[in-house]
């Protein structure tokens, strides 16, 4: 494994727990199962996962 391949591993793993990929997994799955339906724009889903996140709080620190 070479440096440049352990930083690509780290650089996913922090993508993955900061939640960043959440909307790339979201458009990819609407134009997989609903390919008719329109995909929201990054900005509405994230307001979406904030306003659910209030709704329904999680444990979390904060």
């Amino acid at each position: 494994m070479t440096v440049r391949d352990a930083l690509r591993g780290v650089a996913w793993y922090l993508r993955e727990v900061s939640g960043e990929t959440g909307y790339e997994r979201y458009v990819a799955h609407v134009r997989r199962e609903h390919p008719d339906a329109a995909v929201m724009s990054r900005r509405d889903f994230e307001r979406r996962r904030a306003d659910d996140r209030d709704a329904n709080p999680r444990a979390r620190c904060c």
